[in-house]
């Protein structure tokens, strides 16, 4: 198999959901860490344009999105799947929620003062941080939540996850992990990292106990490469061949083509048309560092335009 490339910083939430899921299914991969602003020339070279983290490198077949890097590790490795028959449908809709209205809460969460931690090494970073995010928010079509009401709806959540574990099931939905596990587990992970919160979780003894099983999945680190290295690989590999098809009217495979997130961070990527259906999207790039590849994103989240 092609090696598993992890674009990824420590301090990125849903970076530490697919080292979870890595660590859950045992595979091995390769860590390439980026900086936590931009720029990030390697990664954007693959991606061409695309700027949230995690993504996924396999040769010159990229992945972006979490949701996406999910489904496409989900055959791999052991245990269980993440998408269940008997629960896809629920598992699903939990995890979209937290990405989204939970993930908000959880940001006004992070960055309350009493909560910060050492995110920041100095007033330096913090603001180059800002400056970059509000680069990053540009266009966005969210809305961050108060502290009020981000506390009020995450002492909601904990308390409604405490009462589903109540009965000692392992996992969210019974005795095996679903995605909705390692949704759930980065957003609290992101919350909790500062420390200041620590007596929230305290509390809830079913939901720390769980945290604590889910945790253990993301201490198996990767193996690191080199940003060269791994833009070796893309430019050694042949992409994937991708069966065109279009169901946008108007949009055949072959057109120019920018794919966005529509919510935020909503900087496009750019390249040509291969697939779009309603799981996915795929284009496809050159670039002289990386030769062709496919960039691969999710149907759910993204907007397909004539470039």
């Amino acid at each position: 198999m092609t090696e598993l490339i992890l674009h990824h910083y420590p301090e990125s939430p849903f970076s530490e959901k697919v080292r979870a899921i890595l660590g859950a299914k045992g595979l091995a991969w390769r860590s390439l860490q980026v900086s936590m602003i931009m720029p990030r020339p390697a990664t954007a070279a693959l991606t061409g344009g695309y700027r949230r983290i995690p993504v996924l490198q396999v040769g010159a077949d990229i992945y972006c999105d979490t949701a996406l890097i999910a489904a496409y590790l989900d055959g791999m490795g052991t245990g269980p799947s993440l998408f269940a028959a008997d629960n896809r449908l629920a598992a699903q809709t939990l995890a979209r929620w937290v990405d989204t209205e939970l993930f908000w809460a959880a940001v006004t969460l992070r960055f309350m003062p009493e909560n910060m931690g050492n995110f920041f090494t100095d007033p330096a970073s913090a603001q180059a941080f800002a400056e970059d995010r509000a680069n990053f928010a540009q266009g966005a079509q969210v809305r961050r939540p108060s502290v009020d009401e981000a506390q009020s709806r995450y002492a909601r959540f904990l308390a409604e996850m405490d009462a589903q574990l109540a009965d000692g099931r392992p996992y969210l939905f019974g005795a095996d992990w679903s995605v909705a596990d390692f949704a759930v587990y980065h957003m609290l992970w992101f919350i909790h990292a500062g420390g200041g919160m620590a007596d929230w979780l305290a509390s809830r003894t079913h939901v720390a106990a769980w945290m604590e099983r889910m945790r253990a999945f993301a201490q198996h680190g990767g193996q690191e490469i080199s940003a060269d290295d791994a833009l070796a690989l893309a430019l050694e590999a042949e992409p994937l061949a991708i069966e065109p098809a279009s169901d946008i009217a108007g949009i055949p495979p072959g057109t120019a083509v920018n794919v966005a997130p529509v919510d935020y961070g909503v900087m496009p990527s750019h390249g040509t048309l291969l697939r779009c259906d309603t799981d996915i999207v795929v284009i496809r790039r050159e670039h002289a560092l990386t030769g062709a590849v496919n960039v691969h994103f999710p149907r759910h989240g993204f907007g397909v335009a004539r470039d």
